[in-house]
């Protein structure tokens, strides 16, 4: 038998919003809904639209006046004790009411979508109109019953002037949707957690450096790399765009470009610019994101080796378990939900994906791209398909919300209005002096274009013989399946190999192994994909390209002679057409055929302004909204917005390999499945270093033929019982997954 005290409680003193949390005090109705309203409101008055996410916050839980949902908490309460069988979840929705309550104020249709998505998600239009039809005569009662409790009810401040203000065309009117949404779940957030884990809630506010104190630790050590660098040709230009951007971080936030070569310190100049330009425009964080996550872990190494290991949030998919102390870990754990960091590195899926989620979890950062220097490094990589949506979504942030955008890049893509149809960026200003003549400085590599006049293709053994002809050599390919042809032509027991048919450690592996070869001048012949094109320091004699996008091929000639210690005239790129050779499909064989043209046009690689018309050309002959993403933003069709806006669009699915050098990670994770019973965030984590993509279609056929398996305890971790080549990795004749994976 239960006694008095244990059944009394479970009854709360009056309207709730949440069960009792671990110190036994229940979160009253009216105080949550007050702690959020102002949360939002101080978070939206940033933005210009406090009242939105005040109102927002105000009316998000009405429902939960609802004696059902009383009675549904009471419930809850009781089965936490032991009293009763546990209800569904969600079993008893809420969402309806303050969702019909803001849509009948004048320009409340932002808080109503945000309201009606803060669990959820966000709806399509038809379907909010639906329910705030269907719930208006009920929302009206509960708003009446929330007043007698929340006197903060009975005055809701008006929002048509800031509609108009701020909505004058459906996209800007979608836009601040998203911004008021994704204040309204980060205040709920937070308010809950600090009732439900007080303890978390206090870890969020653990000190950080300040983008002062950021700026002032890399002007120290840009001190000492100039004191320390020898006198070249290559460390003056440096030094030179270095220094104009931090005289361009003193202009008015906006879009700006940094077209600088491939060797020319972009990296520690994009970042001195960007915590320059915060600090002098009172900006409040920067936001560096980057295509790959390959990248990714290079670009923190260098940042954390200037600032710190505790300045940099690193954000994404693949990132491997975090070391040192727990509260460490944990206020990562907490700022990634959200972004409250000042320096966040991660990519640029991460970072769009986002922005045009309608999901709560990925939404709660968006507002904190506002009145942020945003940084798009390897900006030519972004998908052809979906450029207009993206570089639309960037302008607003831009133009509407306070925010500087930095586009990062060698081969500086043709983001113009009038490449994209009147959305792209009509004033970005370039950082760097005089382009044109940086590259003629920088020119460290001869482009050899005769091969491409050889009708027939070069063959397999014929690129071999070229490689065995050099000590050191780097081959890119356009597929996987090319590079396996390579290697297996070259019959070179010495040979390296970069894909993603190599999980994550092994190719990190491998790019150290390369890099200890090439300083000691030992024999080191590498046969790659495209992997190896986007910010892998590597400094080849010889690079021998197979024909592909213009911007790739120089991606690639960025591995040749990186430092400009060698003579010009030593150092080649090699363009070839493999005589059987294939491609990845879609915007990467249009791009690849347009190179075709211009290369054969004797293209002078060496000047800046070619990109820009390779771009344009390349963007004329493609679809650069292919999926019409646009029509659906300007149709409030959230959900439909998020599955079209994939920046990786080939479903693909993570096998778990066994990768001698990890043996002991791998079979430590087993293990540690086993004893979990599941697999947990730091299990995943743990296993992202270890996991090779496949697409879904081979990997169901894999999967038929025995070679991938399940833990029972894990069902969802794939297992891969089939061959892991030390040098080719993943053996099964995997297909391309397409041009984001390679």
């Amino acid at each position: 038998m239960k006694t008095r005290d244990e059944w009394n409680s479970a009854i709360p003193p009056g309207p709730v919003a949440h069960t009792r949390n671990a110190m036994g005090r229940w979160h009253p109705l009216a105080e949550h809904l007050v702690a959020v309203a102002e949360i939002g409101r101080r978070f939206g008055d940033r933005l210009g639209l406090g009242e939105f996410a005040y109102i927002a916050g105000l009316l998000h839980d009405l429902g939960k006046y609802a004696p059902a949902f009383q009675e549904y908490l009471r419930a809850c309460q009781q089965a936490d004790q032991g009293l009763c069988p546990r209800p569904r979840p969600g079993s008893v929705p809420h969402k309806q009411a303050g969702a019909a309550v803001a849509a009948s104020l004048p320009g409340g249709a932002p808080a109503a979508f945000a309201i009606f998505g803060h669990h959820e998600g966000m709806p399509d239009r038809a379907a909010l109109k639906r329910e705030v039809v269907t719930h208006h005569a009920a929302a009206a009662a509960l708003l009446q019953l929330g007043k007698e409790d929340c006197p903060s009810l009975a005055s809701l401040p008006g929002l048509a002037d800031a509609a108009r203000r701020l909505a004058r065309t459906p996209l800007e009117s979608e836009m601040l949707i998203r911004m008021v949404f994704s204040c309204l779940v980060d205040a709920d957030a937070l308010d809950t957690e600090a009732h439900t884990d007080p303890s978390s809630s206090a870890t969020r506010s653990r000190p950080s450096l300040s983008l002062q104190e950021m700026e002032a630790l890399l002007v120290q050590d840009q001190h000492a790399l100039i004191a320390a660098a020898p006198a070249t040709p290559v460390n003056k230009i440096r030094r030179e765009v270095y220094c104009a951007a931090l005289k361009a971080a003193l202009e008015p936030p906006g879009v700006f470009k940094l077209t600088v070569p491939t060797g020319g310190g972009k990296t520690r100049t994009s970042l001195a610019f960007a915590l320059r330009h915060a600090v002098e425009h009172g900006l409040e964080r920067v936001i560096y994101a980057i295509p790959y996550t390959s990248i990714v872990d290079q670009t923190v190494e260098v940042f954390e080796t200037i600032l710190g290991p505790d300045a940099v949030l690193e954000h994404h998919s693949a990132l491997e378990p975090e070391t040192g102390a727990p509260e460490r870990d944990l206020w990562r754990r907490l700022a990634c939900q959200n972004w409250d960091a000042p320096l966040i590195v991660t990519t640029t899926v991460q970072l769009f994906e986002s922005l045009f989620s309608n999901r709560p979890g990925r939404c709660r950062k968006v507002h904190r791209l506002a009145r942020s220097v945003i940084v798009l490094d390897e900006v030519q990589t972004l998908p052809v398909k979906l450029l207009n949506p993206l570089v639309d979504g960037l302008r607003r942030l831009v133009e509407r919300y306070g925010s500087t955008v930095l586009l990062c890049t060698a081969t500086q893509p043709a983001l113009d209005r009038d490449s994209l149809v009147a959305i792209g960026f009509p004033d970005a200003r370039e950082i760097a002096p005089d382009p044109p003549r940086l590259f003629h400085g920088l020119r460290r590599v001869m482009y050899d274009l005769s091969p491409l006049d050889d009708g027939d293709g070069w063959t397999w053994e014929r690129v071999a013989r070229e490689m065995r002809g050099r000590d050191a050599c780097l081959a890119v390919l356009n597929t996987r399946k090319d590079a396996l042809a390579l290697l297996e032509a070259l019959d070179d027991d010495c040979a390296l190999h970069l894909s993603t048919l190599l999980c994550g450690r092994h190719r990190r592996d491998t790019l150290a192994e390369i890099r200890r070869r090439l300083a000691e001048g030992e024999p080191c012949r590498v046969v790659s994909t495209q992997v190896v094109e986007c910010g892998c320091d590597l400094d080849f004699p010889l690079v021998l390209r197979a024909l592909g996008p213009l911007d790739r091929i120089v991606q690639a000639a960025g591995r040749c002679n990186r430092e400009g210690q060698r003579p010009v005239g030593e150092s080649k790129v090699v363009i070839f057409r493999p005589a059987s050779g294939g491609s990845p499909r879609g915007s990467y064989a249009v791009a690849l055929s347009v190179a075709n043209r211009y290369l054969h046009g004797n293209a002078n690689l060496h000047d800046p302004a070619i990109y820009e018309r390779y771009f344009r050309e390349l963007y004329r002959q493609d679809d650069t909204d292919a999926r019409r993403v646009m029509k659906l933003r300007e149709d409030f069709d959230f959900p439909q917005v998020v599955e079209k806006l994939r920046l990786i669009e080939d479903d693909t699915v993570g096998v778990l390999v066994r990768y001698q050098e990890a043996a002991s990670e791998y079979d430590a994770l087993l293990a540690d499945v086993k004893v979990t019973g599941r697999m947990t965030r730091e299990l995943w984590r743990r296993a992202q270093p270890m996991l090779v993509s496949l697409l879904r279609r081979e990997f169901e056929e894999h999967r038929r033929a025995g070679l991938v398996d399940t833990l029972p305890e894990a069902p969802d971790l794939y297992v891969w019982k089939g061959g892991y080549d030390p040098v080719r990795g993943l053996q099964a004749g995997a297909r391309e997954p397409g041009e984001w994976i390679t």
